[in-house]
């Protein structure tokens, strides 16, 4: 192709001021990470949130410490000096485990420790609440999958509540080494822990009930991760995912994560997906319907009041 042609061709190269319009300095360069700019991009944009689903309102009983904390039948014969260096071998903790007396493996007199002990007593009676309500008198028949059960909260909290058995996986081995110890702590043996990766965890099993809980938004193959969910349940999933409010069914990628962090996955970029998004991936996973969970709480969740999280259930 002739050179002056092309150049007589080409359309005039729009003035930076057009293009970066709106856009603050340095927003979009290198020294930006992913998350920075979403977030800068995000302040200028507000999308109120969307209820696009049936839903089950649920009256939220937050429980001080959670049932399967109250009744300590473990305790590994250990001394309360020898139980609180087992605690602090394991550290960093996430959440506040009640161990004994007035020990907790996180210090419940902040108001972080608090404010994450209240946060997560609505999470269980909104999840494990409403899966036991929904198995009713089928109880004692149902075994659970806990997918990325990260230190065994869910897993353990279901358990306690007479299902025949729980399994519960994580790709890290320090939070699997947690959840034990709690499991034997608590004396709950309808439970099983185990180190594994998402990507390959591949099984013939399949479970009555899977837990796909703070999941989604940490994988990267977001519509082949909710398959193999739909997949490993014989009767419902519940998905409990963080979701953004943009009202488009798409995901957002989020860059630069710091995968030493127990929370994290295993990649330092994931996608996020939003709302619309998230309910598209179950529904073509295969799920025939979905309903979203709700609760009614005072103090609310601030993230599931501003629907910034959301829990759905998937019906197989």
């Amino acid at each position: 192709m002739d050179v002056n042609r092309a150049t007589e061709l080409a359309l005039p190269v729009m003035s930076t001021d057009r293009m970066t319009s709106g856009v603050a300095d340095g927003e979009l360069s290198g020294d930006t990470t992913s998350q920075e700019r979403y977030h800068a991009w995000r302040s200028r944009q507000k999308f109120p949130a969307e209820y696009l689903l049936p839903h089950i309102m649920r009256q939220i009983q937050r429980r001080n410490p959670p049932a399967f904390m109250q009744q300590v039948r473990g305790h590994l014969g250990l001394s309360m000096p020898e139980l609180q260096n087992k605690v602090r071998e394991l550290n960093p903790w996430l959440l506040p485990f009640h161990m004994r007396g007035d020990f907790d493996t996180m210090d419940t007199r902040s108001a972080q420790t608090a404010e994450k002990a209240s946060r997560i007593q609505f999470r269980s009676d909104l999840i494990v609440g409403t899966a036991i309500e929904l198995l009713g008198g089928d109880v004692a028949e149902t075994d659970v999958l806990d997918i990325g059960c990260n230190d065994g909260f869910f897993s353990l909290d279901v358990a306690h509540r007479g299902v025949r058995h729980v399994d519960g996986f994580d790709l890290r081995p320090t939070n699997i080494a947690k959840a034990r110890f709690l499991a034997t702590h608590y004396g709950i043996g309808n439970v099983d822990f185990s180190v594994a990766d998402v990507d390959d965890f591949e099984h013939e099993h399949q479970w009555d009930v899977v837990l796909n809980l703070g999941v989604l938004y940490h994988v990267v193959n977001p519509l082949q991760f909710m398959r193999q969910t739909y997949e490993l349940c014989r009767r419902f999933a519940i998905i409990d995912t963080i979701v953004h409010s943009e009202p488009i069914s798409a995901y957002v990628l989020f860059g630069d994560k710091n995968v030493d962090l127990p929370a994290e996955g295993r990649e330092d970029w994931e996608l996020h997906p939003t709302y619309r998004g998230a309910i598209d991936t179950i529904r073509y996973a295969g799920f025939s319907e979905v309903y979203e969970i709700l609760g009614d709480a005072d103090p609310p969740h601030e993230l599931y009041a501003r629907g910034n999280r959301r829990c759905f259930l998937a019906i197989r």
